[in-house]
């Protein structure tokens, strides 16, 4: 038995992006990102309300600069 070659290695079944959020054994398998040094930002409504208002849509009769000027005043 010498002549005779190794048994092809087990086949694995593809996993599909969707494979790695099912619940293991009642507990997702899979929480996501989690960073390490958890950062959190205090923005104020005064910001959130200008973005919502003056959004760029990059429209060619739209200029990226006076955007942001505009936005810098605010």
């Amino acid at each position: 038995m010498a002549g005779n070659p190794p048994p092809p290695p087990p086949v694995v079944p593809e996993r599909t992006l969707g494979d790695y959020g099912q619940r293991n054994n009642g507990e997702l398998a899979n929480l996501g990102f989690q960073p390490r040094n958890h950062v959190s930002f205090d923005i104020k409504n005064s910001v959130l309300s200008t973005l919502k208002e003056n959004q760029y849509s990059g429209a060619e009769t739209q200029c990226p600069n006076l955007h942001l000027e505009h936005f810098y005043e605010a």
